[in-house]
C-alpha cells in the first residue's frame, strides 16, 4: 500500500502543527493510504493520538548537516513507496531541505507561520555562530534555499503569502485551515450575551504573544461600563491552557481584584472544553498569531468572537457579523468587546452566516490535491 509522508523535524509538545498532522492523517486513512510522520524525534508519541499513523524517527544529532543527510537518505531509500509529494511542515523543515544546497528529492513545503512570527531556532543559531555570519541574514538565506527548491509552497492566509513572497520571492498557494465541527446537535443554537451573567472564554498556550492580560484589563474596565448600562449582574472569565505566563496572569488578576471572577483551569480534556463552550457568551482571541483556529471552533458552536486583527484568520472573517475584529492594542480590544455585546443584544447575528465555515476535512482535501496525493 502506498504511503504518504509528512515531515516535521522536532515534536516536543502537542500544538497547532501536531493537530494539522493528525487531521491530514485522518483524511489519508479515509482515502485508503498509510500516513507516515517523519521526524528526528517525537517526545509525545504522535501515534497514540491517531491509530494508523506510522511514526518514523530519524534520530537527533547536534549537527544539522548529519540530520539533513538522514532525511535525504530515508526519502531516497523509500522513494518507490511514497505517493505524491512529501509534505514538509514549517520553515524549519525547509531549513533541513536546504542542505546540502541542492535538490535531491521532491517535496511540498507548508510555511505555517511567516518569518515575523517565528522564533529563532537554537540549532540555526549554533551554525550561524560557527560560520561567524549575521544570525538573521544566514537563517533567511538558508531557509530561502529550502523554499526555492520546493515543488509547491503552501500557507494559511493571504497575509502570510504576501509576507513570504517579500521574504523569499516565491508565490505561496493559500489554503485556509479548518477545524473539526462538533457532533451534530451537540451544541444547539441559543442566544448569548443576554442573561444576567456574561461569560468570557479563551483557550490557548499561556504565552506573552497571546496578549491574555488584555482580557483581564478589559474585564476590569467593562465591569463599570456594563454596570452603567444595567447589564449583567456578574462577570465570569475562563482562561484555559498551560504556559509560562500563568503566574503573571494570576498576579495581574490579584492586582485587579478580579479573583472572584477569573478561573485558570489549566489543560482541559475534550469534554471539559465542550462544557466551557456550552456556557460561554463570548470567545476572546487577543493574540498576535499566524492563524487562530480556536476562532472557528467557537463559531461552529454559535459563540460570538472578539479577536485581534493580528490573529490572521481575521482576513477570512472580518465581514462576518459573528466576529468583531479589534486593532492590535488593549483599548481597541476593550472597545470591540463592548461594541460586539451591544450589537448582539440589539440584533442577534443570523446563524446561516456560519453555514459554510472552513473545516479540517476541506482543508486536508485541498492540501492533498496540491501534493498530488489524490
Amino acid at each position: 500500500m502506498k504511503r504518504i509522508v509528512i515531515f516535521y523535524p522536532h515534536i516536543d509538545e502537542y500544538g497547532g502543527i501536531e493537530r494539522n498532522i493528525i487531521g491530514l492523517s485522518i483524511k489519508i486513512l479515509d482515502q485508503g493510504f498509510i500516513p507516515v510522520l517523519l521526524c528526528f524525534y517525537d517526545r509525545i508519541k504522535m501515534d497514540n493520538y491517531q491509530e494508523g499513523l506510522q511514526v518514523e524517527m530519524l534520530g537527533d544529532h547536534w549537527n544539522p548537516l548529519v540530520k539533513s543527510k538522514q532525511l535525504q537518505r530515508w526519502l531516497l531509500k523509500n522513494k518507490g513507496s511514497i505517493l505524491g509529494l512529501p509534505l514538509f511542515f514549517s520553515g524549519k523543515a525547509g531549513f533541513y531541505a536546504a542542505w546540502p544546497f541542492r535538490k535531491s528529492y521532491t517535496y511540498a513545503l507548508h510555511f505555517t507561520d511567516p518569518p515575523s512570527l517565528l522564533k529563532a531556532e537554537k540549532e540555526q543559531a549554533r551554525i550561524i555562530r560557527y560560520l561567524s555570519m549575521p544570525r538573521t541574514k544566514f537563517a533567511s538565506w538558508l531557509t530561502a534555499k529550502g523554499v526555492k527548491c520546493a515543488d509547491v509552497c503552501l500557507t494559511m492566509t493571504y497575509w502570510n503569502a504576501r509576507e513570504l513572497h517579500q521574504s523569499y520571492s516565491r508565490n505561496f498557494e493559500v489554503i485556509y485551515q479548518g477545524g473539526v465541527p462538533p457532533i451534530t446537535g451537540r451544541h444547539p443554537f441559543r442566544k448569548r450575551c443576554v442573561g444576567n451573567t456574561l461569560r468570557l472564554f479563551s483557550i490557548c498556550r499561556l504565552t506573552h504573544s497571546k496578549n491574555l492580560n488584555w482580557i483581564l484589563l478589559a474585564a476590569k474596565n467593562l465591569q463599570e461600563r456594563f454596570a452603567a448600562k444595567g447589564w449583567f449582574e456578574k462577570l465570569e472569565i475562563v482562561i484555559a491552557g498551560k504556559g509560562p505566563d500563568l503566574d503573571k496572569l494570576i498576579a495581574l488578576t490579584r492586582d485587579l481584584k478580579l479573583e472572584q471572577h477569573v478561573r485558570f483551569p489549566g489543560f482541559l480534556n475534550e469534554e471539559e472544553v465542550e462544557e466551557e463552550y456550552r456556557w460561554a457568551d463570548l470567545f476572546l482571541v487577543p493574540a498576535k498569531q499566524g492563524y487562530g483556529l480556536p476562532v472557528l471552533e467557537a463559531l461552529y458552536r454559535y459563540i460570538p468572537v472578539v479577536q485581534n486583527r493580528e490573529s490572521r484568520i481575521s482576513e477570512m472573517l472580518a465581514e462576518n457579523a459573528w466576529v468583531a475584529v479589534s486593532d492590535d492594542h488593549i483599548t481597541s480590544f476593550t472597545d470591540a468587546i463592548e461594541a460586539h455585546v451591544t450589537a448582539i443584544r440589539e440584533r442577534y447575528p443570523d446563524e446561516t452566516l456560519l453555514k459554510d465555515l472552513m473545516t479540517e476535512d476541506k482543508w486536508a482535501t485541498r492540501v492533498g490535491k496540491y501534493c498530488t496525493w489524490w
